[in-house]
């Protein structure tokens, strides 16, 4: 990870905006108020960028109920239908009737929110939760081409000894 030039700045605030953030510093364990300070406001760049239809990478986290065979076909519908977004997705049975889903996903954050919308809504569905990130994936498929062909050379086709083409030939000559 490649660090960035540090700038030091002032800040004048509340004595209870100051409590309640040394309070979140100890709940969340922080090293120190410059750091809780710049992932709050890393945060709220990342929550602009998503509403300025940037390319973003992100999870959609869903909570349902297993028991619906409609929804698992709508849940499988619509990952088939938005494969070029939906990378990876890893369920895990929390009990006889709920499962937990995450969905790796990358696109434009407004598509996300959209397609994340779809899913959460469906019956079924007990809690959903999209979390964008300011980050894009490299491309999976860079070149399809070098990806379908074998990087070796093919091997001989040749009859087999004993064939009936090999036995043909032999007779012939």
């Amino acid at each position: 990870m490649v660090k960035s030039k540090l700038a030091r700045i002032s800040i004048t605030v509340p004595e209870s905006t100051l409590t309640a953030l040394d309070q979140k510093i100890v709940d969340q364990h922080y090293e120190s108020r410059s750091q809780a300070i710049v992932d709050m406001i890393n945060k709220h760049l990342i929550a602009e960028q998503a509403q300025c239809n940037e390319v973003m990478v992100g999870t959609l986290t869903l909570l349902y109920d297993v028991s619906s065979t409609a929804l698992r076909t709508q849940l499988v519908d619509l990952q088939q239908q938005y494969l070029s977004e939906v990378i990876s997705s890893l369920h895990i049975q929390l009990d006889d009737h709920k499962v937990l889903q995450v969905m790796l996903m990358q696109g434009v954050s407004s598509v996300l929110r959209q397609i994340s919308q779809q899913f959460i809504v469906l019956k079924g569905v007990i809690k959903g939760h999209l979390e964008l990130m300011d980050a894009v994936m490299p491309p999976l498929l860079q070149n399809l081409d070098q990806i379908t062909k074998p990087p070796y050379p093919q091997k001989n086709t040749a009859p087999i000894a004993g064939s009936k083409s090999q036995q043909r030939d032999r007779n012939t000559r």
